[in-house]
Formats: structure tokens, C-alpha cells, sequence
């Protein structure tokens, strides 16, 4: 893995969250020279790391690309982008309406609360109805 990858993780978690470099530096207990930093693939510390994680921030997604949490337990801020990029996703070329697109965000959202639902899932259901 590259030090790069994780800290444009570690930038997308931060924006996900909707708090500045400041602020996220904050949570972490570190200034925002160190955030920039990281952001840029130093290496944070473990006492950073589990600060964010109490702010909300996926520290095994930071640290390895893959999502710990299932989407029900994302914030609504976090499940509303999820549900919107797996549409995306799930749409791939096709277009729809508006009108459309906004159901089926709505429905990827409810669906993504459940405990059983996966991105993959639904993303799976999109492409059968799309």
C-alpha cells in the first residue's frame, strides 16, 4: 500500500465528515500541519487514529481501502453519500429522470439502514432495475 493512498483515505474520510483539516487535526489531537501531512501519506499516530475513530471516521477504510462499518451504522451525512455513489455506480452509462434518480437514492438509502445491506447488494439491485 502506498503512504498516498492512505492519506487521500484519510482526506476523503475527513470531507465525508464534513470538518475542515483544523478541525479533523483537532479531533486528533494533532495541529493542521501534521493533518496536511497525513493527508499527504505520513504515517498518523495510533493515539490520532483512535480519536478519529470516536469522531466517526473509518480507520480501517484509512489504513486498508476497505469499509469496516456496514452502512446502517454510517452517519445519515455518510449513508446519503453511500447511497448516492452506489447509484452511481449501479447506473453506470444509463441515465435516468430526475424524479427517478431521487427514488432510487431514496430507496439505496433506506436499503443501505439495513444491517444485512451491503454496498455490493445493492449496487447488484440497481443494475437489475436499471
Amino acid at each position: 500500500m502506498q503512504n498516498f493512498d492512505r492519506g487521500s483515505r484519510l482526506r476523503e474520510e475527513r470531507e465525508r465528515l464534513g470538518l475542515s483539516q483544523t478541525d479533523f487535526a483537532s479531533i486528533g489531537g494533532a495541529s493542521k500541519g501534521s493533518q496536511i501531512l497525513y493527508e499527504k501519506g505520513k504515517p498518523p499516530t495510533a493515539d490520532y487514529l483512535a480519536a478519529i475513530a470516536d469522531a466517526g471516521a473509518d480507520v480501517t477504510y484509512i489504513l486498508t481501502g476497505s469499509r469496516e462499518r456496514p452502512a446502517s451504522e454510517l452517519t445519515d451525512r455518510a449513508r446519503l453519500q453511500a447511497a448516492i455513489e452506489v447509484i452511481e455506480e449501479g447506473l453506470g452509462d444509463k441515465h435516468l429522470p430526475p424524479d427517478k434518480k431521487a427514488e432510487a437514492i431514496l430507496v439505496a438509502y433506506e436499503l443501505l439502514a439495513e444491517p444485512a445491506a451491503t454496498r455490493a447488494k445493492v449496487i447488484e439491485l440497481i443494475r437489475r432495475v436499471a
